[in-house]
């Protein structure tokens, strides 16, 4: 008989068994329930062995399960801290690199209005210089004029003064000459 047999057979005789009017006890054959005990004590120890086998090879399944699942949520933490590193680290180039476009952006645009004004300051100076060089030229131009026409009017009057000498000269030539005819 079978560990199970037993057991149902105890079942039907507690419900076989008569209540007592005191107590709320009930009487059973306890020779029956002493068979079926024994029964059960015989066929236990290889159900018991299959049992303990069977709650071992559970025991060394759910173990290997743990050492898995753990290996498992370990290689998941890993693989995480890698992606959160990654991330990090794409994160953390990206605000350099915006600070590196940033920077570039404001270094030129220094660049470009030191630029404008080193330019604006070149076109100054060549205006001013150019304004320089023109009243320059015109001055001197007026200078020249000026000592030219001086220069001029002096040849002028001193050829002025020559031509009338010269007539002068030719008048009492013409003079002497008539008088000299004359006499």
């Amino acid at each position: 008989m079978s560990v199970e047999s037993a057991l149902d057979l105890i079942g039907e005789i507690l419900d076989e068994g008569k209540s007592s009017l005191m107590g709320g006890k009930t009487k059973v054959d306890a020779d029956a329930i002493r068979q079926a005990v024994e029964e059960i004590r015989l066929q236990m120890p290889e159900e018991v062995i299959q049992a303990r086998k069977i709650a071992s090879e559970r025991k060394d399944i759910l173990v290997k399960a743990q050492s898995a699942a753990e290996d498992i949520i370990a290689d998941a933490e890993r693989q995480a801290a890698r992606l959160v590193e990654g991330h990090e680290i794409t994160k953390t180039a990206k605000e350099v690199g915006a600070e590196i476009v940033a920077t570039a952006k404001q270094q030129a645009n220094e660049i470009i209005t030191k630029a404008k004004a080193d330019a604006d300051e070149v076109a100054e100076n060549a205006q001013k210089w150019s304004r320089d060089m023109r009243n320059s030229a015109s001055e001197f131009v007026d200078t020249i004029m000026r000592e030219s026409d001086e220069i001029l009017s002096e040849s002028v009057d001193a050829f002025n003064k020559s031509l009338d000498n010269v007539r002068r000269a030719r008048q009492q030539l013409k003079n002497a000459t008539q008088k000299m005819t004359n006499s």
